[in-house]
């Protein structure tokens, strides 16, 4: 119940985000602002993720979760209060800094969070059932954002968006559930805070599976980003689909995420996960380059929904593995690195997008990223896919005893 109680919070959290940036991304351009405008207000949010949040992971793994969700959302939505006030750009993009900011301290919070609401030999089911409750948000937001700013206006959206983000503050007060801080004892860890930082990209790093799997997905990730610009000149000058029909391919990509995530993604086990990242890289780059060679709608919206389903499997995949493999006292800040590192892919290649589409059209940027995404995946094969089952096991400095024992009961689900 508990685990229920946190996802439909999540998800609504992230709906409201939704709701944030479609009617911001409306008012800016009703109000005449240039394109590159409108790119800074998307990337907003984006980039403390990448920047900031190494630096103030630290935090994650030393203050209580439940605590620390409550503190930061609280302060969200007196920041999200703010936006739906402001009218000035530069306030506003300063404004969407701090929600970014506050979402770099809150994403490794709750994946911390989770194993205590549904058990440790339960944290892949755990994993898939918020992101599937984050992904319901996501296609529910933009809907939402349209009907309240038609029948409305904006500022009332992003009033909506504050009270998300007061409802997540409130049902975690409410909830009984606590992650405490695991003492570091052992003299590895030095008090300094730049020392506690590089311990969560050098827990990583010094993991040959995860630095393996994490570099192979962000390589994918700089190719398949491309799809978020090159897909508007796909469908448009290629498939030479109305409106409407871009509207229900973008969807078909989330659905294909809500699809994974509600039904594929719980199921794995934990050995299997290095190999589904793997083929989830080559589904995702094979569908890509198979839609654009064959630019036929219904083609399109089979390949879109796979993309998504590749997309959701990729990232709990990721998760999954750092939850068994990294030490508990390290883990928040190896979340918040591995999500900087993805989340900078993600924006090099949304930036590589445009380029591409205007050098190669539409389809060709979408080959060129289907491709690049199956070379990388194919890359990783000797250690991802032919590594030997026993090598699912911790190989970073920390002794195995001071493992929580989650890696055993999830690899014998």
């Amino acid at each position: 119940m508990a685990l229920l109680v946190v996802a439909g919070a999540y998800g609504l959290s992230s709906m409201g985000d939704q709701v944030a940036v479609v009617s911001l991304t409306l008012r800016l351009h009703d109000q005449g602002q240039p394109g590159w405008v409108i790119s800074t207000l998307v990337m907003a949010s984006v980039v403390p993720v990448v920047v900031v949040g190494p630096f103030a992971a630290p935090l994650v793994d030393r203050v209580e979760s439940r605590r620390l969700i409550v503190i930061v959302t609280a302060l969200q939505t007196m920041v999200a209060v703010g936006l739906a006030m402001a009218d000035d750009v530069a306030a506003t993009v300063g404004l969407l800094i701090l929600l970014g900011v506050g979402l770099a301290l809150v994403s490794p919070a709750l994946q911390l969070l989770v194993p205590q609401l549904d058990g440790h030999d339960q944290a892949a089911r755990g994993y898939a059932r918020l992101e599937t409750f984050r992904t319901g948000g996501n296609i529910a937001g933009p809907a939402l954002a349209g009907v309240l700013v038609a029948q409305f206006d904006g500022r009332i959206a992003l009033l909506v968006n504050a009270a998300t983000f007061a409802v997540m503050t409130v049902a975690f007060l409410l909830l009984p559930v606590r992650r405490d801080p695991v003492s570091e004892s052992d003299g590895r860890s030095g008090n300094g805070w730049l020392t506690q930082v590089h311990q969560g990209i050098g827990v990583l790093t010094g993991d040959r599976l995860l630095r393996s799997a994490i570099g192979t997905l962000a390589c994918a990730i700089v190719f398949t980003a491309m799809l978020n610009v090159a897909r508007v000149f796909f469908i448009r000058d290629n498939l030479h689909a109305s409106d409407a029909g871009y509207g229900w391919l973008v969807t078909a990509h989330t659905l294909g995420m809500l699809l994974a995530s509600l039904l594929l993604a719980g199921r794995i086990p934990l050995r299997w996960q290095p190999r589904i990242l793997v083929g989830a890289g080559c589904l995702m780059g094979t569908a890509l380059f198979v839609s654009a060679g064959v630019p036929v709608f219904t083609v399109a919206l089979a390949a879109f929904v796979l993309t998504g389903m590749a997309n959701s499997l990729q990232g709990l995949a990721i998760r999954n593995l750092i939850h068994d493999r990294v030490p508990r006292e390290v883990r928040g800040r190896a979340f918040a690195s591995s999500g900087a590192a993805l989340n900078g892919a993600n924006l090099t290649g949304t930036a590589l997008g445009g380029p591409a589409a205007g050098l190669l059209g539409g389809a060709g940027a979408l080959q060129l990223a289907g491709a690049g995404t199956l070379v990388a995946s194919l890359i990783a094969v000797p250690v991802l896919i032919r590594v030997p089952q026993a090598a699912i096991a911790p190989t970073t400095p920390a002794d195995a005893s001071e493992r929580d024992g989650a890696s055993d009961q999830v690899s014998d689900s």
